[in-house]
């Protein structure tokens, strides 16, 4: 909706079109508030003060996309009507009209047009009025310099998405961090080739964004088979015998494992064996969870604890309980 939201200040510019009959001198300060309509949408109002210069009849700025132009505008008396079209990837059509009086100003705008597959019909109203002078021209210098660091600020969001690999930043066209796409994706790459072996791959595994799906996102929107990487890890794991990452990360090897060396043994010997961690996945199978799949990425186990922590205080097992309890499970899978 950039596009949407930038056509809304198309209003503020057009309000200065009527000012012909205005002074040279300081500024005027206006107090706008603009609501934007949608059908099947709340409809989202905000309120800033706008300083427009004294005699200025045509408006800075007609809108804020370059695929937009403005035609067909007509001033009479003090009445601005003008029509809207938007080329590009959505498309769209519109009209408006701003009135403005000395100390007052109305306007309204409707944009009808296509985002993607659905159609859209929005209307942006805005009502003004005066409240005093201003420097129009040391306003124009705080935009900008608020503008500058914007940019930064945006810049410095990106740079933080890079590094906690938040790939919807930069994935689709209206990605905010679109620019650095190619960037992000070099990063994948990269770590990507280091994850093929079990240290790598737990090493990366550390960042969040890389947990659950989140690996299988970046591979998809980079080109990068994720699926490969995992399994040359997995093969690394199994060969140097690294139970604990096959048991987190491997779940097929892992059920396999499982089934040759924890299916049917005595619950202390399969507790003393180098096979432990394996044999713990596989008794949480029992249990329902999937064999080789790490704690953080096992289905709905957020909210199993968000469940859990909401549940009554004084129906919680102790810490106890669950010791024998998990001692139990273990050895009815096991055997005793």
């Amino acid at each position: 909706m950039h596009k949407l939201a930038g056509l809304g200040w198309l209003l503020l510019g057009l309000t200065a079109v009527t000012g012909a009959h205005a002074q040279s001198g300081s500024g005027e300060l206006w107090d706008m508030t603009t609501r934007m309509e949608m059908a099947g949408m709340p409809g989202q109002s905000f309120t800033n003060q706008v300083c427009m210069k004294k005699g200025q009849t045509q408006p800075d700025k007609m809108s804020q996309d370059k695929n937009c132009k403005v035609a067909d505008m007509r001033t009479v008396g003090n009445k601005t009507t003008w029509k809207i079209e938007c080329a590009g990837r959505d498309p769209m059509t519109g009209e408006g009209e701003v009135t403005r009086t000395k100390d007052s100003m109305n306007g309204r705008m409707r944009m009808q047009g296509k985002r993607g597959n659905e159609s859209f019909d929005m209307t942006t109203v805005m009502q003004g009025r005066l409240v005093g002078t201003c420097d129009a021209e040391a306003q124009n210098r705080q935009a900008q310099a608020a503008m500058a660091a914007g940019t930064a600020q945006m810049a410095q969001m990106c740079r933080e998405s890079m590094d906690k690999y938040m790939t919807m930043m930069f994935e689709g066209e209206n990605a905010v961090c679109k620019a650095q796409r190619a960037e992000y994706c070099a990063r994948v790459t990269k770590v990507s080739q280091s994850m093929r072996k079990p240290a790598g791959y737990r090493n990366a595994m550390k960042n969040d964004g890389l947990r659950g799906q989140g690996f299988d996102q970046a591979g998809k929107a980079c080109g990068v088979d994720a699926a490969s990487v995992t399994a040359d890890a997995c093969k690394s794991a199994m060969g140097g015998r690294d139970w604990p990452f096959v048991a987190d990360y491997c779940p097929a090897d892992a059920q396999a494992v499982a089934a040759e060396h924890c299916a049917g043994r005595k619950y202390t010997a399969v507790m003393a064996s180098e096979y432990k961690a394996v044999c713990q996945q596989f008794a949480s199978a029992g249990a329902g969870s999937s064999p080789g799949a790490a704690p953080s990425q096992q289905p709905g186990a957020q909210t199993q604890q968000q469940q859990k922590d909401a549940s009554d205080a004084s129906a919680a097992p102790s810490a106890t309980d669950l010791v024998k309890d998990g001692a139990n499970q273990l050895r009815r899978l096991f055997g005793r």
